[in-house]
């Protein structure tokens, strides 16, 4: 009796948690970040990429950052050189990283690496201010060779760095980024 009372105790809370966090977990609803401005260039000797973020739609991620959740902005570039018949060989690779939230004022605010806070009473202004020239340095130009096709890869994320780990593993199948997580490829010859 003792046993099964444990398990329809166990069933009734995780029924509980899910109805709970239902709503905070619900998937992306089809959002993305869109790539603006992209330009791979020799900067003083530097492989260099320059790019600006901008959502497809404010709704989601307003909703998150309302809600008291911090937002981590996760910029991964690669440097690949393109093989017709294996895997591409990487040159090098770089990540950037930022954080957005909202505070108790209204003001929405972004942290962005070697400027600090930067806010903002609106959220899309914000983006256009200061996420329309983002930096990555990819390293020494030497790396590339002349007549070399090369493949530059950009993935890019909005998520939720609070979550934990063993929750993102065991729900694997559901999202729990503000906005889908996309990624944009290059091809050119040097």
């Amino acid at each position: 009796m003792g046993r099964q009372l444990r398990c329809v105790a166990a069933i009734s809370v995780l029924a509980l948690t899910m109805v709970a966090f239902s709503g905070a977990f619900s998937p992306a609803q089809a959002q993305e970040l869109l790539l603006t401005n992209l330009v791979l260039n020799n900067y003083e000797g530097r492989i260099r990429v320059r790019f600006g973020i901008e959502p497809s739609g404010l709704e989601r991620i307003t909703q998150f950052l309302a809600s008291g959740e911090r937002l981590a902005l996760h910029c991964r570039a690669r440097l690949a050189q393109k093989r017709d018949y294996v895997w591409n060989q990487e040159v090098s690779s770089a990540v950037w990283e930022s954080e957005l939230r909202r505070l108790k004022s209204g003001d929405f605010v972004v942290t962005l690496p070697g400027q600090g806070p930067m806010a903002d009473k609106d959220l899309g202004v914000l983006f256009r201010k200061h996420l329309n020239e983002i930096l990555i340095d990819l390293g020494s130009w030497d790396r590339l060779e002349r007549g070399v096709t090369y493949v530059l890869t950009l993935d890019l994320a909005l998520g939720r760095p609070d979550v934990s780990p063993w929750i993102k593993k065991g729900l694997f199948f559901w999202s729990f980024d503000a906005v889908r997580p996309v990624s944009y490829q290059l091809d050119f010859t040097y």
